[in-house]
């Protein structure tokens, strides 16, 4: 799984004459045993066969005076900590940047200013030009720099865990941090056939680089095999940045305290008091209160830093569950809520071919063909499919890893082979989320071509009703260059030279420092990154675990394609129709019919109103469902073949006036006349029978108002929730939460229970992310948009609005629906924790 782990073990003729013999991992472990040594060749990081460019004596000598320097300057860096660690922590945050930034400069001359300084060298290089600082230095040591290191917790966080772990506790991490240098080839190490290096594990000096020969010990050859021992060129140049970086912290401890010497900083001194931890959030994740908002760039900053992480099959199977459910409720919400339906095939508008070729396009005013419609149709109802079927199959795939891996778990050992059930079950999950990448990456390029910012960088090719977008090159723009990057390495995950892990940490960090460039993405951008961020975020755990590419190779790629066209029939099924087109565009058109006023308080217009854009939405959905019986011969619940979890749908009952002794007034008549469900229905029925002029005009539904009040005096007459004619039969009854009174009042809007007479406009993000604390939650920010909620066992996702962190009341309505149906939450679970409240729900005054 791991990108840097090589691909198949090769043998090469004697003399080197004829192409290399690929091998898969099972012929290979059945000839090993007798095989001789000689014809056996490891393919390097690029999967390439290189020749010795250094000898064994060398290697040999090399290597030793290494280690002495690498384990002397581990020894004073712990004694330094040991002694002096309270006293070194706290000048360090006492000094100004460019206070640090002088003492970084004393410790490592010529550091590199910016952040990510291997990702400059690299774009340098692709547009032929040099940097002004040393390029070899910044290939080996990335995270060296002094953008990073000068805030105030990277560096003691390198202190801190550099000096309580041993060396080979970085060696996988201090070979991924040379990545860029080595899959661009800039940075080539030496290279010696017939031995291992063994580092993982070694714990002494004696034994951590020690070299192995294969003939001597067919185990160095397995090592090898199965990814455990790099080559001694590799693991050489892992030996020495180890070294550099140890003895970098040794200078930098000398010069935080200048006060001493080096000798009489690895002395014992008064306040000594062991290795300190440092002020700092522990683990992989950050779970932060919505009021650390600051914390999210620093800590993708501070993960270089820190001791390595092990996989974690729990918060994976806390994050797959929230994914899967999210695609779920993504798709429910378009069937039941024709306000999301309309918002989605309005943004949809925007990304058809007419619409992109069109550089004067406007959403507002702009007239598309009926065939445009057509496909935007099939596009926002074909994605809601194909997110629902994958994350299932993703939610699947994963549970029988879990599975698999608990009943094998004794024979799962580190250095031995693993049970070809478990390896069978990870090669299946693995192959399945690298064909989702390359999905993702490919419509990348479609979705940036419809962003303004980005529009003039993109080529359209047409072909027939469809198009192909292709990015172009543009010098000087930093964050289009990591869009190239990570849209260029879609086709083979072993050519990617960053790695999409460091690509989306980088656009995180861009984006979260920028606000000017957070403002080039479109919200559906943001949701797109973030998608794939969370299966990158799994691939990186699973290549955390203990199997490796030679032990996957044992099961063929043909075998899980076989299963995955088998897995995927029935959505195969379903995008074959959607591409030939369903010729509903009449439906949807006219986007006016599915104005669905849920944010505004409830009165007789708004509820008719919500009424009549429900029944338009259930007709659609049944004249799709009809249009597939005609194709298929099935229904479209037969085709999802239970791949979605359905629930009774939600829809507005029928208007009762909370006021019996009002008169309706003549004006709400009126109005009431002008929205009469049954005849509107039929009039847009009886409109699609009939064929449409395409150069008439759409309209397209104006922007709601989102700022301030949303409801008219007059016409607010209730502001109890939408209600709900058909529970969620499998929700499960929550008991009551007792909340703080600022949570209870966000809440209370969610749920349309205001305090106040009137509906707020919005709500801010970060409330709401305080009130989900409040209740039990930690919320961990994921990359691009997405922040996920936990506790007890329960996950759910979240978008935050982009750009502005701004709740509309729409959004907010939604996100209700989603906490009933799946935690079974109404505005009557909650109430104040000193228990004043009012049986109407508001506060008492007292």
């Amino acid at each position: 799984m791991s990108e840097l782990k090589g691909s198949m073990m090769m043998l090469k003729t004697p003399g080197g004459k004829g192409p290399p013999v690929k091998f898969t991992y099972k012929e290979m472990e059945l000839m090993m045993a007798t095989m001789p040594v000689d014809i056996i060749h490891f393919p390097d990081e690029n999967g390439e066969i290189r020749e010795d460019s250094i000898t064994f004596t060398e290697v040999k000598t090399l290597s030793s005076t290494t280690l002495d320097a690498l384990f002397e300057a581990w020894t004073q860096l712990k004694s330094i900590m040991t002694h002096h660690g309270p006293t070194l922590n706290k000048r360090w945050l006492k000094r100004t940047i460019n206070q640090r930034k002088e003492t970084l400069s004393k410790a490592w001359p010529g550091m590199p200013a910016m952040h990510r300084p291997d990702f400059e060298v690299l774009r340098k290089e692709q547009e032929g030009k040099t940097v002004t600082f040393a390029r070899d230095s910044a290939l080996r040591f990335p995270h060296i720099n002094a953008q990073d290191l000068s805030q105030p917790k990277p560096l003691l966080l390198m202190f801190n865990s550099r000096s309580l772990n041993p060396p080979s506790t970085f060696t996988n991490a201090d070979r991924d941090s040379i990545r860029v240098g080595i899959k661009s080839k800039m940075l080539v190490p030496k290279y010696l056939r017939g031995y291992a290096m063994y580092l993982n594990g070694e714990q002494t000096r004696e034994t951590y680089g020690r070299l192995v020969s294969w003939k001597h010990d067919r185990r160095a050859l397995l090592k090898c095999h199965h990814c455990i021992a790099p080559d001694p060129g590799m693991g050489l140049l892992i030996l020495e940045i180890q070294r550099d970086v140890l003895q970098f912290l040794v200078r930098c401890g000398v010069a935080i305290l200048h006060d001493m010497s080096l000798t009489d900083l690895i002395k014992p001194s008064s306040d000594s008091s062991g290795p300190q931890k440092t002020p700092c959030l522990e683990g992989n994740t950050l779970k932060i209160l919505a009021t650390e908002q600051e914390s999210l760039t620093a800590h993708a900053l501070e993960a270089p830093y820190r001791a390595p992480d092990a996989y974690d099959f729990a918060r994976l199977g806390s994050l797959v569950d929230a994914k899967c459910q999210e695609a779920n409720d993504h798709f429910l919400l378009l069937r039941e809520d024709p306000g999301y339906f309309a918002e989605l095939m309005h943004e949809e508008c925007g990304h058809t071919l007419e619409a992109i070729l069109n550089r004067h396009y406007d959403p507002r005013a702009t007239r598309l063909s009926q065939a445009s419609w057509n496909g935007a149709i099939s596009r926002c109802c074909m994605n809601a499919y194909h997110d629902a079927f994958m994350w299932e199959a993703v939610s699947s795939l994963f549970n029988h890893l879990i599975a698999t891996y608990t009943k094998q778990k004794a024979a799962i050992q580190p250095g031995q082979a693993l049970p070809d059930a478990y390896v069978k079950a990870f090669s299946r999950l693995g192959y399945f989320l690298d064909c989702v990448i390359v999905g993702y990456l490919g419509a990348l390029p479609e979705y940036m071509s419809a962003v303004p910012t980005f529009k003039k960088l993109i080529t359209n090719k047409p072909y027939g009703e469809k198009y192909e977008s292709y990015m172009e090159k543009k010098p000087g723009d930093y964050l289009y260059w990591l869009f190239t990057e990570l849209v260029m390495s879609k086709d083979d995950k072993k050519k990617r030279i960053c790695g999409l892990a460091n690509i989306l940490q980088e656009m995180e960090t861009v984006i979260t420092k920028d606000q000017e460039q957070k403002e080039r993405l479109t919200w559906r951008l943001v949701k797109l990154i973030s998608d794939v961020a969370v299966i990158t975020e799994i691939q990186r755990h699973l290549d955390l675990s203990a199997v490796n590419d030679y032990q996957l190779s044992a099961f063929g790629d043909e075998e899980n394609k076989s299963w995955m066209e088998t897995r995927m029939a029935s959505l195969l099924k379903i995008k074959d129709v959607f591409q030939e087109g369903t010729g509903l565009a009449a439906f949807v058109m006219d986007l006016r019919v599915f104005d669905y006023p849920s944010e505004k308080s409830r009165t007789a217009v708004n509820t008719a109103k919500m009424r009549s854009a429900e029944q338009a939405l259930d007709l659609f959905w049944e004249k799709l469902n009809q249009h597939f019986v005609r194709k298929t011969g099935k229904t479209l619940k037969e085709l999802e073949a239970n791949k979605i979890q359905y629930r009774d749908m939600q829809r507005t009952p029928v208007w009762t006036d909370p006021r019996p002794c009002v008169k309706e007034s003549k004006e709400d008549g009126k109005n009431m006349e002008n929205l009469d469900v049954s005849v509107a229905l039929r009039a847009l029925e009886e409109r699609t029978e009939s064929t449409i002029d395409p150069s008439e005009p759409s309209t397209v539904r104006q922007k709601v108002k989102t700022r301030g009040s949303l409801v008219d005096d007059a016409q607010a007459e209730d502001h109890g929730p939408t209600p709900v004619t058909n529970q969620d039969s499998t929700a499960v009854e929550s008991p009551r939460l007792s909340v703080k009174k600022k949570a209870f009042n966000t809440f209370a809007a969610l749920f349309g229970k205001p305090l106040a007479d009137k509906l707020p406009g919005e709500l801010p993000w970060t409330d709401f992310k305080k009130a989900m604390v409040n209740v039990g939650f930690g919320a961990e920010k994921l990359q691009g948009s997405g922040w996920l909620f936990e506790s007890d066992r329960r996950s759910i996702i979240f978008h935050e609005p982009h750009p502005e962190s701004k709740l509309p009341m729409q959004w907010a309505r939604r996100i209700a629906r989603r906490l009933n149906r799946n935690f079974g939450w109404t505005a009557d679970s909650f109430v104040l924790e000193d228990g004043k409240e009012n049986g109407d729900g508001s506060l008492d005054a007292s």
